[in-house]
């Protein structure tokens, strides 16, 4: 927490935010912030400060570590570790993952963590994390934050004429899985959806040649492929049911869509119906998903609705 400061409590040489000063950090993109509410994971409060500096001033004691407790599906623990160096003791957090060691050696969690020191002048809870996922192995099973600051001062900082402290922390695991597998390429199939655009528009043109057009009153079709799916004109020489015998009509129909719910593929279309008298083209825009089987393009007479 080397030379920050929270971000919504600008700090002076006597204000409480001094929490962030140290002589030496070994990762200096620490954040800090103020807030009132709670952690929303697990608290440790520790009613003697006099406990707190034995526990962590020590070389022979390894620090603090707290009950299991769940979060994001799996079983942690809060660790107050002590640093020591040059004589001096230096105060880290850590969180430990109790559950990667019966998932196989294999396995890995990834997860952002938030941990908190509140502050009885205050009234608030200061917010300690970098923004990094965090992950946790079978040869790692335990992340944090080392040498946040002296153990000295931060006593001084909590003001010992309260002579308790509280410790937070949040844990969100953001993805778990097979060290084989990179983060962003998760076994299991990811949420969320790629909006992609198929230009060159040009390229996506198609033909159909319809032969004794006149002497025929039957629907017709005619399937070919665009952008990874199978597209079909449907056209009613005579017209659909609603405007039988008065007008021409066409569909553009999506085939063998793999939609799933809450997919769906916006179309822009250009129809052109060549004859041996001037055509002007067609110009829309459509949008399919799965509850819409047949939607689209539907050219009728002189106008065309969707």
């Amino acid at each position: 927490m080397a030379n920050q400061t929270p971000k919504s409590n600008p700090a002076t040489a006597n204000e409480p935010a001094k929490v962030a000063e140290r002589e030496e950090t070994k990762d200096d993109e620490i954040e800090l912030t103020w807030r009132e509410e709670e952690p929303a994971h697990y608290i440790l409060e520790i009613q003697s400060l006099t406990f707190l500096w034995e526990i962590l001033s020590r070389p022979q004691v390894r620090g603090y570590e707290s009950s299991a407790f769940e979060a994001s599906d799996h079983k942690w623990s809060l660790i107050l570790n002590p640093e020591f160096e040059n004589g001096d003791v230096y105060l880290s957090l850590y969180l430990r993952n109790m559950d990667i060691q019966h998932l196989g050696s294999n396995r890995k969690i990834d997860a952002l963590i938030n941990f908190f020191v509140y502050h009885h002048g205050m009234n608030r809870y200061i917010t300690i994390q970098d923004g990094k996922v965090k992950r946790f192995s079978a040869e790692k099973e335990k992340s944090g934050f080392s040498r946040l600051m002296l153990l000295s001062k931060f006593i001084d900082w909590l003001n010992p004429q309260e002579n308790t402290c509280k410790f937070g922390v949040e844990v969100f695991v953001v993805k778990t899985g097979s060290l084989n597998h990179e983060v962003g390429q998760n076994p299991e199939k990811e949420k969320g959806e790629c909006c992609s655009i198929l230009d060159h528009l040009e390229k996506n043109r198609v033909t159909w040649l319809i032969h004794n057009f006149s002497n025929s009153s039957e629907p017709r079709s005619f399937k070919f492929n665009i952008g990874d799916y199978v597209w079909e004109l449907q056209l009613y020489p005579i017209g659909v049911p609603e405007v039988k015998r008065k007008y021409l009509s066409i569909y553009l129909h999506l085939q063998d869509s793999e939609f799933e719910s809450g997919d769906k593929l916006h179309v822009q279309w250009r129809l052109q119906i060549k004859s041996n008298g001037p055509s002007n083209p067609r110009k829309g825009e459509s949008e399919y998903d799965p509850t819409k089987p047949r939607t689209g393009l539907r050219v009728v007479g002189g106008s065309h609705t969707s």
